[in-house]
């Protein structure tokens, strides 16, 4: 029974926030949910729910809703300024060759499952966010931007990459971030190309890439912008106009699509766009505030595996605070240490990931385009036919404990 630090307010309601939120209801805890977003941020990016977070949402009781809401992926096609098709990735196949168990779904999508299994029973309060934060001996004293203030035995920043929580506790954010070199941005409109759901179209020069594909029954166009940028932009994060004639100046020169995207990109609504950048910390916590998913170890966007380990540490955070009766003293060290050291491995995937995304020379984009996509096929026949003999092929065992929940069996 938990007899202790049972009130605790998570900073965020994307991913992290909602599953922890649902972890913490279970064990006892009572847990508020706050977001300075007025409503759910719909749409997003597509993003992948892998590995450890299958176990989660099985676990959850989700799983079948997000097989429901998945996207449908099954080959990327590279095309030339004209168009045409100059190589093709079958995706489906690298699922069946290296036996992947996931699900593609939008973000807004996650975001919107997640909220609806944890609604009933958490308290969210949206349109607001943390403003000051004042710890003592017995809790921690709340200020909101709205206006008041409230008690809380624990805080929890679940709100980014960008995190206010981490800024209050901790400081500065440029100490943790480490850039990688690229900025981002994606956003929707309609599928005016007529695009069908099943295949994603790219179009690179050196440095820059462009991708499409639809969604929502081929009626939304999701249009993605990646570039390569030597130094971090300084821009406020807040400022959709910035960040939409920032882009546009970025690619103003670009044929394909690019003019047309640029031109509907001016009234998208829902324009995303950020550095692609990690964040690394020697200590996740402080007293009785802690971190949690992007706010405290952002793998980078381009790494595929923030939303995996968004769930990951949600569910080891709200773990070890039952293992410890609440004790946050004792459970916070054990979040880090048995996590960090897969954040670690996790983190040093991500360079080479963005490299490979973008190529920076002509080369680069040569072998991406045209020559991966012929010498594909054979490795993928030797992944399937070597899966189960050799370790490289086979299936990874879960780095989850199992908290008395009783794991899945397949």
């Amino acid at each position: 029974m938990i007899t202790q630090n049972t009130n605790i307010l998570i900073s965020g309601a994307s991913i992290a926030g909602p599953v922890l939120a649902y972890w913490l209801k279970r064990y006892g805890f009572n847990p508020t949910v706050i977001e300075r977003a007025p409503q759910l941020r719909e749409g997003g990016y597509p993003i992948d729910v892998r590995y450890e977070a299958v176990q989660i949402a099985q676990l959850m009781g989700i799983w079948s809703r997000l097989q429901q809401e998945k996207t449908t992926f099954d080959e990327v096609s590279f095309v030339n300024e004209r168009n045409q098709r100059i190589g093709r990735v079958n995706i489906q196949a690298v699922r069946k060759a290296f036996d992947l168990d996931v699900v593609e779904i939008m973000r807004g999508d996650l975001a919107k499952v997640l909220y609806e299994r944890t609604s009933d029973e958490v308290e969210y309060c949206f349109g607001d966010s943390i403003q000051a934060l004042n710890q003592d001996e017995e809790g921690v004293e709340v200020t909101f931007e709205r206006g008041g203030s409230r008690r809380f035995d624990l805080v929890v920043g679940a709100d980014g990459l960008h995190s206010i929580v981490r800024t209050l506790v901790f400081g500065d954010e440029a100490q943790f971030e480490r850039y990688c070199g690229y900025q981002f941005g994606v956003f929707t409109t309609d599928n005016y190309l007529g695009l069908d759901e099943t295949c994603m179209q790219m179009y690179s020069v050196p440095g820059k890439r462009i991708g499409l594909r639809s969604t929502r029954a081929n009626q939304v166009l999701v249009a993605f912008f990646v570039f390569k940028q030597p130094t971090p932009l300084r821009y406020d994060y807040h400022d959709l106009a910035q960040h939409k004639q920032l882009l546009a100046e970025v690619f103003a020169s670009e044929g394909w699509e690019v003019p047309r995207l640029l031109e509907k990109m001016q009234t998208a609504p829902d324009l995303y766009f950020d550095a692609v950048s990690q964040i690394r910390m020697e200590r996740w916590s402080h007293g009785r505030a802690v971190l949690l998913g992007d706010a405290g170890y952002c793998p980078a966007l381009l790494s595929g595996q923030g939303s995996t380990l968004a769930m990951m540490g949600a569910y080891i955070l709200a773990g070890e605070l039952k293992v410890a009766l609440g004790d946050h003293q004792r459970a916070f060290p054990q979040y880090e240490q048995a996590f960090r050291p897969v954040v670690r491995q996790e983190q040093k995937k991500a360079g080479s990931s963005a490299r490979f995304l973008v190529p920076a020379t002509p080369l680069g984009l040569w072998v991406q385009t045209h020559l991966v996509p012929r010498l594909l096929p054979p490795v993928l026949v030797a992944a399937r036919r070597g899966r189960g003999l050799l370790p490289m092929f086979s299936s990874r065992p879960s780095r989850l404990k199992d908290y008395g929940n009783g794991f899945p069996t397949s």
